[in-house]
This record gives C-alpha cells, sequence and structure tokens, in this order.
C-alpha cells in the first residue's frame, strides 16, 4: 500500500485557485459596495447644507470610487469645520 504524501502547492493550485479567486473578487467588489455606499449616506447625514449634500451626493453617484475617495480625504474634513 503507499503511503499518503502531502500534495505540493504547484499541484493544488489548480483545484482551489479558481475558489480563492473567485472568493477574493468577491471580497473586492464587497469592499468597494461598502466604500461607496458608506461615502454616500456619509455625506447625506453630514451637517453641511442641502446643497452641499446635493452636490457630494451627485459627485459619488456620477464618480462613485474618486467621488467617495474625494468625500473621505476632503469632504469630511469640511463637514467638521461646517460644524463648530
Amino acid at each position: 500500500m503507499p503511503a499518503l504524501e502531502a500534495a505540493p502547492l504547484a499541484d493544488l493550485l489548480p483545484q482551489y485557485g479558481g475558489i480563492a479567486l473567485l472568493l477574493l473578487t468577491g471580497f473586492a467588489m464587497l469592499a468597494y459596495v461598502v466604500f461607496i455606499v458608506a461615502a454616500f449616506l456619509g455625506s447625506l447625514t453630514s451637517r453641511l447644507d442641502v446643497g452641499m449634500k446635493l452636490v457630494w451626493a451627485i459627485f459619488i453617484i456620477c464618480a462613485p470610487f474618486l467621488g467617495a475617495l474625494c468625500w473621505f480625504l476632503i469632504g469630511r474634513r469640511s463637514a467638521a469645520a461646517t460644524a463648530r
């Protein structure tokens, strides 16, 4: 009876590499959606006036990644400064 040996990693990649790639892609897509939704809700619930909320919301909708990134880097600071 042959002894059981551990399969080399190179032999396992074709079998499980697709699943790992699928999970990684799914996680990245979920993180992207959460990032956009958090920016959108954050802009709408900020203490900015209605006009600026509308501008930020439109920017986040039209350019999702760039708009959300700008909101977290610039918009939240200006909203905090306005609230003081």
